[in-house]
């Protein structure tokens, strides 16, 4: 029971933060407002965005520490210990790139976090989809389902990511050149290419959700 509570409320703060990252990155983007107001909006974006990052990376140790409790998984004897301990390492670097955003060691760890994110998403997607078509390792089908989901959200959350980077060298031009419409264009076009993807990404969360409350196949 309390496996499921913080489940719930893990899911919870992970998808209530994302509208407050979502309403405050237009903001930035916004050509009328000064660069100081542009970026103190950028850096409450990212401060917020640090708890759905926290919750996202919780989530998948505690949904399969519930899988497992409940015999739905298949997982050799002694795993979910790892899964924790690499689950709370993955935690404490993501907090370490959110705490060196633009030093060596900073970028270092970011694509560190990058490859994980990676590897975790193929594993992910490639495992659930395996036991959707074989009914092997995962032994009910919305849970290999939620795995595929899952993988697609880290797909998704990467294809976000290098798309506001952009945003990068749209403030080093601010700083050097001031607002011009070139440069403008940099945030106005992140934002345009980024609202259909965090759609598709809050519908995906909407049907895990639904999968896993009512369990329909």
């Amino acid at each position: 029971m309390y496996l499921v509570y913080a489940h719930l409320l893990l899911f919870a703060y992970w998808l209530a933060p994302d509208w407050g990252v979502y309403v405050t990155s237009a903001y930035v983007a916004r050509a009328d407002l000064p660069l100081a107001e542009r970026r103190r909006f950028l850096q409450a974006a990212l401060r917020i965005d640090l708890v759905p990052r926290s919750c996202l990376i919780l989530l998948l140790p505690l949904g399969l520490q519930l899988a497992s409790n409940l015999q739905l998984i298949a997982l050799p004897a002694g795993s979910m210990a790892l899964i924790w301990a690499a689950g709370i390492a993955w935690l404490l670097l993501s907090w370490s790139v959110y705490r060196h955003p633009a030093d060596a060691l900073g970028q270092r760890l970011k694509r560190i976090d990058h490859g994980i994110r990676v590897v975790l998403a193929l594993v992910l997607i490639g495992s659930g989809s395996w036991a959707l078509v074989t009914g092997q390792g995962v032994y009910v089908g919305w849970l290999a389902a939620k795995l595929v989901g899952f993988g697609l959200l880290l797909i998704l959350g990467l294809v976000l990511r290098r798309i506001m980077g952009g945003w990068a060298s749209g403030f080093a031009r601010l700083e050097a050149e001031g607002s011009t419409p070139a440069t403008e264009a940099i945030f106005r076009d992140s934002l345009r290419r980024a609202r259909p993807i965090v759609w598709v990404f809050w519908t995906t969360s909407a049907l895990m959700a639904f999968a896993g409350l009512l369990k329909p196949f």
